[in-house]
């Protein structure tokens, strides 16, 4: 249901109460665990509150801030307003049980410019759509102001309850600007805006695109690629969703690109590859390509009906081919299918080493197998093309002269960093960006960031063969992407490294 990338070759899964066979140390099931991927090992985490249906983000120093929940049970604490935090380094979780303001239920989280997070929203608890007597319209910043770790006063944000009922998970995206500031591209239900967060202030409505694209009518977002040389033009992409709250209805296949600094923004809509989707999960990939799949075809987010003898799925028709999109030439490819239906609950997220990993799919209440959506316990890696490729792919020996094994680099912004790469090609050509992976659930990618690097020399190492020292420089400040945990690839001829350089951005 999440899942996030703490360290290279590992992947956290957290999930809801039910009955997972592998169990924490108290031999209650499994609400966490740590799946590394180089060592072909799951290991459970332990927690003792609920997390069905959070949120997550990193901070600035890279430990990841979790929030909200549900209503836990005998063995396990209420966790709507619980903090819970995971510190790659250490590899394990610390809760603060009850500690915020409000309850939260499908909130969403962000990374900011100062280093800290913004949690956005969401219900008091559990529903389908969403009304007023629930509603939580407010948002809240960790760390907070106070030296004792007090959490603030929940500020009020009206937007929220104008756009109800759809108005759960909503997307959030910063702004790049040149003034340091935490603007935020915000769309909930059909309504986009930029929202001043340091003055708390709405300071523009962007036009509607075209039918929902929220929780339960679950469609995705991303910030597109950004790059200097077009000074990180904010160009945001919405895809899928569902027009009617109806399981026979065709999911959405549209997509909108808005340029957001544009004298007039407007959305250009596409037909998002010819697959209708509700629930997709997008992923960019280290050559400025993205790749969108999982999700349903038909109905919208939500658990089936009926029972196990009589099935009602709100969601069906899964959609098992991907599509790779082309942001420059704004063109589509399918790409080969799964056979495993990822519906509602499934996650995807990209691998330091290039690839796509995906997991999830359990559109009912409880573990159930047997089914046509069964509980799926299944993980997959999807291959982009440049990975089958005969293309050489660079490797990342140090960066600043540390290695990059089992180090992660500390590195700043405006400044230039230099990386020694090997590779066999005769004649490379290099490109460099700098990915934070972010924390994916529900469609949404919360934090997922790309910058493309520019790179300001390639010097042959003639003392070392098929070394290369590149030297880049680093993104000029923290609106382009947040401080925090990132990854640097370089590519070859369009193919990434073998392994990302780890780094911590400040």
């Amino acid at each position: 249901m999440h899942m996030f990338v703490p360290r290279p070759g590992q992947y956290i899964y957290v999930d809801k109460l039910e009955a997972n066979p592998l169990l924490q140390s108290n031999g209650q099931p499994a609400e966490s665990a740590l799946f590394d991927i180089d060592k072909n090992t799951l290991t459970a985490l332990d927690l003792t509150s609920d997390t069905f249906c959070s949120a997550g983000s990193f901070m600035g120093n890279g430990v990841l801030v979790h929030t909200g929940g549900d209503n836990g049970n005998v063995q396990f604490a209420a966790g709507q307003q619980t903090l819970r935090f995971y510190d790659p380094m250490v590899g394990k979780w610390e809760e603060k049980v009850g500690l915020m303001k409000s309850k939260r239920w499908y909130p969403t989280m962000l990374p900011l410019v100062d280093g800290r997070v913004v949690i956005m929203g969401g219900s008091t608890g559990g529903t389908g759509l969403n009304r007023a007597e629930i509603d939580n319209p407010t948002y809240n910043i960790w760390p907070p102001s106070s030296a004792d770790g007090t959490p603030d006063a929940d500020r009020p944000m009206p937007f929220l309850t104008d756009t109800l009922p759809y108005n759960l998970y909503v997307f959030m995206h910063i702004v790049p600007n040149n003034e340091n500031k935490n603007m935020l591209f915000m769309l909930s239900n059909q309504q986009p805006i930029l929202f001043d967060l340091d003055t708390g202030t709405l300071v523009y409505n962007y036009p509607k695109i075209a039918v929902q694209r929220t929780y339960p009518q679950t469609g995705t977002s991303l910030m597109l690629p950004l790059f200097s040389s077009n000074n990180y033009a904010p160009e945001i992409m919405v895809c899928g969703g569902q027009a009617a709250f109806e399981i026979t209805s065709t999911a959405e296949a549209s997509c909108g690109r808005m340029l957001l600094n544009a004298n007039q923004p407007a959305w250009v809509m596409d037909d998002f590859g010819g697959i209708p989707r509700v629930m997709p999960d997008n992923v960019i990939l280290p050559n400025g390509q993205v790749v969108f799949l999982n999700g349903a075809q038909t109905g919208f987010a939500g658990f089936r009906k009926g029972n196990k003898a009589n099935p009602l799925w709100v969601n069906s028709n899964p959609a098992f081919n991907p599509v790779l999109y082309d942001p420059v030439g704004k063109t589509y490819a399918k790409m080969n299918p799964s056979t495993v239906a990822r519906m509602y609950h499934s996650v995807a997220i990209l691998s330091p080493d290039g690839y796509v990993f995906v997991a999830g799919s359990n559109p009912q209440a409880s573990v159930q197998k047997g089914l046509e959506f069964s509980t799926e316990y299944r993980a997959e890696i999807f291959k982009p093309p440049y990975i089958l490729t005969d293309v050489p792919r660079p490797t990342i020996i140090n960066v600043n002269g540390t290695d990059i094994a089992g180090n992660r680099i500390p590195i700043a912004y405006n400044q230039q960093t230099i990386l020694v790469v090997s590779c066999t090609d005769p004649k490379p050509s290099f490109t460099a960006a700098i990915i934070h992976l972010g924390f994916v659930t529900h469609s949404q990618n919360m934090g997922q960031r790309y910058v493309g690097l520019d790179i300001a020399s390639v010097n042959y190492d003639a003392n070392a063969a098929g070394q290369y020292i590149i030297t880049l420089t680093t993104p000029p400040n923290p609106t382009i992407i947040a401080p925090g945990p990132h990854y640097i690839f370089i590519l070859n001829n369009g193919a990434p490294c073998v392994r990302a350089a780890e780094v911590l951005l400040n």
